[in-house]
């Protein structure tokens, strides 16, 4: 049970389970009343009560729930695949959600809500619906039926209106008495988690998510060539119905029973894997295979060229560019005529060489290239600067931004260029200067003879002496050279500090390709087709005709032209350090990744059911030595679609199922294996006794009991306080397996015993590659 409400981070690829996470005060109505009492010795002398009282309202869901609290399902709705075995369950982002509202006992860490699984006859299914869900509203919901329809008795909150809708699902009594849990068994079904966030897309804070359970196993199809069964689940709310959660309940004249569903879905089972995780990353893994053995040429983002003829005229040099990621594209010139014209965008399949430049970008045809021996264009970089003004231009905050940069930069400019051509300034005081206001500077060079004579009457001043002639040709080319130099630079970063912190922080998610189109990162579907996994390196010629074209906004004169010219190189540093710090702002990343300047990215393209079914997909990029690189960008650009962008190159890269979405149920005999509860000389906590010890939970066969309801009706018999039930079989497996008393079972150590750990595939990079 945790009540710390900030616990300590946890390493990647780590799990810490906790039994519950109960919030100081539930959901209700609560008074703070204060007694005041005035005593003369130990009289007390006022005759008026001195009393004060205030209502406190704690407000949490009761009859419906925000899509947003639901983090993951599992199985994924609408998925099929070999679920049979396996607990469905629902991870929450609230960690004390379960725990907000208290059931009739009060008793301390048990939960409010249930996962139910039925079967498809099992609900009162509505024409159209998928789960067997009604939409209603809370007053409908709680008006008194007609006898036949048992309601839960429960008062709604003052927060919930009794026109707000919501909804609810009809079991038949039958099947209520058969799969709900009892009462003393809720507390066993849910507990809270921490995992690390670091290396998902889906972040939340402190990585604490709250997880329901059901407590029975989903219908399988009889036969190997039977179609699949469906299987509904809903998570409701018990809150009302306590009477009713026992081994007999007494339904009186009623013939079903109406729950408030917070969340519904459904799936398939089928004897053999197609769309649980294995099946999906196994199908990605056999596409990028050649006749059995891995091929890590078909991993990387680039159109296939195996259907070109080489010996054809300019065969030799469409394959060529084909297998460097480009994609050939009609060219329209601006005289009318059409040509063919290359494009690869900023992912590329193989490292760029960066290009030497002395000048930013001034104009996106600066950036095409014209191969004469083919008559082709190379519009890569033209497109990457119209990207990046087109992204500049559609963001007038940043537009404002950049402008009073340039402002505050040319005032820097004009200083400097009034000191070089003024002989009143030494050659130190011009390179002192710095970001400070006129007065400081003003009392800087002012000395005190310099102070005596301008109070003396009568004095003429006398004409300064020319300026002796310098190897400049001109003050701007005398200007030009002196910015040149690195400590004037940092006194340009100094003076237009203030500015230039938003305008990097923009740039920075640019260079994550946040406001990119995803046809200029993937010009053809087919360089991506559906269940795939590509990897790339990012070019950083492209990035940097990106930034060009952003700066490029709003120059209107020469002396705009200048301060780009100049400022260049600093505006591009400043987005390379505010990469490393953007993934590290947003709550529960962890601490800021060093500063990547700008060395090599690369990331990786997964389009997949798995994106869709595991939203909180764990991706870990590795070096050499296995240690984990910084993860500068991981989003989920489309339901199917994950991008991935890292510092370097890794050596490895994991995709595994999220920690805080770790499976439940059994191994394919019906057994749990069963795990250390306490770190010990040779075992750490979660790890499997030696020999592997297990303990018979589900007998796939059907004679034996193990911990299941009678009945058949695939439910866990969890009966914390039966010798037979799960929860006295479990403690007394691990007991045995310790050799030593356990003293406590709750439920994040059931949930630690019935745990089947996240299935992953590493994709390694060949030796040398």
């Amino acid at each position: 049970m945790s009540s710390d409400p900030t616990p300590s981070p946890i390493p990647v690829g780590d799990l810490r389970l906790y039994d519950s996470y109960l919030p100081a005060l539930g959901a209700g109505s609560w008074y703070l009343e204060a007694d005041h009492a005035l005593l003369d010795g130990s009289a007390v002398v006022n005759a008026d009560a001195l009393t004060a009282k205030q209502e406190l309202v704690v407000t949490a869901p009761q009859l419906s729930l925000p899509q947003d609290e639901i983090l993951a399902l599992h199985p994924p709705p609408g998925s099929t695949g070999q679920f049979a075995d396996e607990l469905p369950h629902v991870v929450l982002s609230e960690p004390m959600l379960p725990w907000e509202r208290s059931l009739a006992g009060d008793v301390a860490g048990r939960p409010w809500l249930a996962l139910l699984v039925l079967d498809a006859d099992q609900v009162v299914d509505p024409a159209g619906s998928a789960t067997g869900a009604i939409a209603t509203t809370v007053d409908a919901f709680l008006a008194t039926a007609d006898g036949s329809v048992l309601k839960p008795s429960v008062t709604r909150e003052h927060d919930v209106a009794g026109s707000d809708p919501m909804t609810m699902v009809v079991v038949p009594t039958t099947a209520f008495a058969a799969v709900m849990p009892r009462l003393d068994e809720l507390e066993y079904l849910a507990h809270c988690r921490q995992a690390s966030t670091a290396d998902k897309a889906t972040l939340a804070e402190q990585g604490l998510f709250s997880v329901v359970v059901a407590n029975r196993f989903p219908a399988a199809p009889a036969a190997a060539g039977d179609p699949p069964a469906r299987c509904l689940v809903h998570l409701v709310s018990v809150e009302g119905l306590e009477p009713y959660l026992v081994e007999s309940p007494d339904f009186g004249s009623a013939t079903s029973v109406a729950l408030a569903s917070l969340a519904s879905w459904s799936f398939w089972t089928i004897p053999d894997p197609r769309e649980d995780f294995r099946g999906l990353m196994e199908a990605i893994v056999q596409a990028g295979s050649d006749h059995g053995s891995p091929a890590p040429d078909a991993y990387r983002l680039r159109l296939r060229s195996d259907s070109i003829d080489g010996a054809a005229p300019g065969g030799g040099e469409a394959i060529a560019r084909l297998r460097q990621g480009y994609v050939p594209l009609t060219y329209a010139t601006r005289t009318g005529e059409s040509t063919l014209g290359w494009y690869r965008g900023p992912l590329a399949p193989y490292p760029v060489a960066r290009l030497d430049r002395s000048t930013p970008l001034p104009t996106a045809d600066a950036a095409l290239a014209y191969q004469p021996a083919y008559g082709v264009f190379d519009a890569s970089l033209a497109a990457a600067f119209h990207v990046g003004r087109a992204a500049a231009l559609a963001d007038p905050a940043f537009g404002q931004r950049l402008l009073d940069l340039r402002t505050r930069g040319h005032r820097f400019a004009d200083a400097l260029h009034h000191r070089l051509t003024s002989d009143a300034f030494s050659a130190t005081e011009i390179a002192a200067l710095s970001g400070a206001n006129v007065q400081d500077e003003l009392r800087g060079v002012l000395t005190a003879d310099l102070l005596a004579d301008l109070g003396k009457p009568g004095l003429l001043p006398v004409p300064p002496a020319p300026p002796p002639p310098g190897p400049d040709s001109s003050p701007q080319e005398a200007l030009a050279a002196f910015l040149a130099e690195d400590d004037v630079q940092q006194a340009l970063l100094d003076a237009v500090g203030v500015d230039l912190d938003p305008v990097a922080t923009w740039l920075g998610q640019l260079l994550l390709l946040g406001p990119v189109p995803f046809h200029a990162l993937v010009p053809r579907e087919s360089m991506l087709p559906r269940e795939s996994l590509r990897f790339f390196h990012l070019d950083p010629n492209w990035l940097a005709a990106l930034l060009d074209g952003a700066l490029s906004i709003g120059i209107e004169s020469s002396r705009d032209t200048f301060f780009h010219q100049i400022a260049g190189d600093v505006l591009h540093a400043a987005a390379y350090d505010a990469v490393a710090e953007y993934r590290s702002t947003i709550a529960g990343t962890g601490p800021p990744s060093p500063a990547t300047g700008t060395g090599p990215m690369s990331g990786m393209l997964l389009r997949s059911g798995v994106v869709s079914g595991w939203p909180n997909l764990a991706v870990r990029p590795e070096d050499h030595d296995g240690a984990l690189l910084a993860t500068l960008r991981m989003e989920r650009l489309s339901p199917d679609v994950l991008l991935c962008l890292f510092t370097g190159t890794p050596a490895k890269v994991t995709v595994a199922e999220p920690q805080e979405g770790f499976r439940f149920g059994v191994d394919q005999d019906g057994c749990a294996t069963l795990r250390s509860l306490a770190a010990t000389a040779s075992l750490q906590v979660g790890e499997q006794f030696p020999g592997d010890p297990v303990v018979l939970v589900r007998d796939p066969q059907g004679t034996l009991p193990g911990a299941m309801r009678p009945g058949g009706a695939r439910v866990l018999n969890v009966a914390p306080g039966a010798e037979g039930g799960l929860v006295a079989q479990l403690a007394a497996g691990v007991a045995k397996a310790a050799q030593t008393a356990v003293a406590t079972f709750g439920s994040a150590d059931l949930a630690l015993q019935m745990l089947n750990a996240p299935e992953a595939v590493a994709f390694t990079a060949p030796t040398g590659g």
